[in-house]
């Protein structure tokens, strides 16, 4: 017969009995607490500490039946969890939030989505969510795999036009070079009050007056344009900036602020329908 976790037995017992010839479905630890006296303050802090009796997926015979029951008098183990299946590998857990792409049917219609996930289940769950909560008609997801490293910026400014003095601030921190296809232009001249999600691998340039550090980012902008997209980036990577010199400052630490400089290394748009904001995954954090 062919195992699954359709035909598992899996329990958790204090019986001897009912754990002979099956196996640990998890670790057995020796738990216990110390305490010690804090230098500095004084107090006595109490930490938790932790021995491993007995592996997960080990056999449970005659002989570690023994040692599991020895456990039990001599060192407070309660109960074990077994099964009769040897399951020796395990899901890593992850709680860094990365990004996705995701489709689904909904009704007659294909749609893209891209968000925040710490991995394939966690996506799912938050795209079900949403849609649930967004949309109309019956879905199906389609597809689900990790995207690209990058930082994803939504352009919520209120102003749809840049004024001149943006437009020379613009000039003055990236340039704009032939990895922007013509394409991309006519697309972005041809629909020029919808916003699209642009692709941006975007060369920073930090220095202080003494010292200068280069590295590439990739950004996926919701906007307008390239150059709005540009303008929306750069003022990400000030803000945090300033948001390192107030930490520093508060932890009463010299600061050196940089000026920021970008270039664009290559630019595209990508066919995502919608971004799920951060907060929306974060809430599947808890």
């Amino acid at each position: 017969m062919i195992e699954t976790r359709k035909t598992e037995i899996r329990y958790v017992t204090s019986d001897p009995k009912k754990m002979l010839n099956m196996y640990l479905a998890k670790r057995v630890l020796k738990t216990w607490e110390e305490s010690f006296i804090e230098e500095d303050t004084g107090e006595t802090v109490t930490i938790e500490r932790n021995e491993i009796l007995f592996d997960r997926g080990t056999l449970i015979d005659q002989d570690t039946l023994a040692k599991i029951r020895f456990s039990m008098e001599a060192d407070g183990i309660k109960e074990v969890e077994v099964s009769n299946q040897n399951r020796l590998a395990f899901e890593n857990e992850n709680s860094v939030l990365y990004p996705y792409i995701a489709q689904a049917q909904i009704g007659d219609k294909k749609h893209k989505f891209l968000l925040y996930a710490t991995g394939l289940e966690n996506t799912c769950s938050i795209l079900k969510d949403y849609i649930e909560l967004n949309y109309m008609f019956g879905f199906t997801l389609t597809m689900v795999k990790e995207f690209d490293s990058c930082v994803i910026l939504t352009d919520n400014l209120k102003e749809r036009k840049v004024d001149d003095a943006t437009l020379e601030e613009l000039k003055d921190t990236f340039l704009l070079n032939d990895s922007v296809t013509e394409e991309d232009e006519e697309e972005g001249d041809s629909k020029p009050n919808e916003k699209k999600f642009y692709q941006i691998e975007t060369k920073i340039t930090f220095t202080d007056g003494e010292n200068e550090d280069e590295r590439v980012q990739t950004f996926v902008v919701n906007t307008f344009n390239v150059d709005r997209a540009m303008m929306l980036i750069t003022h990400y990577l000030k803000n945090k900036e300033e948001e390192c010199e107030i930490q520093a400052k508060e932890k009463g630490h010299e600061f050196r602020k940089r000026e920021i400089h970008t270039a664009i290394e290559s630019a595209k748009p990508i066919p995502v329908g919608r971004f799920i904001p951060k907060e929306f995954s974060m809430a599947y954090m808890e």
